[in-house]
């Protein structure tokens, strides 16, 4: 008798555990968005996607006790493919904007940026004025689909903008004089900086943040419980210092201009 009262009390705390496993709002695998086209965030090294991003989703993984699965979309794509439900989770260096949050459910943010300008080292005494942004017919060059287009789009009406689908095609348009300056945010402004001592000599970070933006992964409005579990990971990264280590790994200069 005792031994079949040990058993069912056994049987019912198993079935206590599963329902509150099933009430968390975790799927079994989570499905994570990224682009694969933002280093050092999301990008391509050696054959597979690496960055920041991808390194915070392990330790997600684990943090969570989920597996996880990387599904590589296109930055426009994101929001769609998760309101659809063809993914989880958008952890792509996605800035919070207005226009996002309607969209989209965001976690609480994981890192601070802003915008940040590329110019060439030789019109260096002529950037150094914040007033040069603002004169009329300046050829500003951006990334189409990032917030560093919609900040010059709507808050420099006087420049010519000139709209890039990489990078690399902004900077060479720069170094080719195509453009007098490109916008782009922190994270790219800090991995170019690195580079430019023996890549597209001639050119430099202009630190002076443009704008202030954070960067924070993304659900569908209605996950909240899985907005929670993301959040508490993301504190308890946080308070052991996970974050920090991973930040000083992909992005070693971080340069801060008050």
């Amino acid at each position: 008798m005792l031994l079949r009262r040990v058993f069912l009390a056994f049987i019912l705390l198993a079935g206590l555990q599963v329902a509150t496993a099933s009430d968390s709002g975790l799927p079994q695998t989570l499905r994570i968005g990224t682009s694969g086209s933002y280093p050092p965030l999301s990008f391509h090294q050696d054959g597979k996607l690496a960055g920041m991003e991808i390194a915070l989703a392990e330790v997600v993984s684990a943090r969570l006790k989920v597996k996880t699965s990387l599904v590589e979309i296109p930055l426009d794509e994101l929001i769609p493919a998760l309101n659809s439900g063809k993914i989880d989770v958008i952890m792509s260096g996605l800035s919070i904007t207005e226009e996002r949050s309607r969209k989209v459910l965001f976690t609480d943010p994981y890192m601070e940026i802003g915008q940040m300008g590329i110019i060439r080292i030789d019109d260096l005494v002529e950037w150094s004025q914040p007033q040069t942004l603002l004169k009329k017919g300046k050829k500003i060059g951006v990334k189409k689909g990032t917030t560093g287009e919609q900040f010059v789009d709507e808050d420099l009406p006087n420049a010519h903008v000139v709209r890039f689908d990489s990078i690399d095609a902004g900077t060479d348009a720069l170094s080719n004089k195509q453009i007098d300056i490109f916008i782009h945010d922190a994270p790219t402004i800090w991995r170019l900086t690195a580079n430019f001592a023996t890549e597209k000599k001639g050119l430099m970070g202009l630190y002076r943040p443009l704008t202030d933006e954070f960067l924070a992964w993304a659900v569908r409005r209605e996950d909240g419980a899985l907005a929670n579990a993301l959040n508490q990971a993301l504190e308890s990264i946080k308070a052991d210092g996970t974050l920090n280590s991973i930040k000083g790994k992909w992005i070693p200069v971080q340069v801060k201009v008050h």
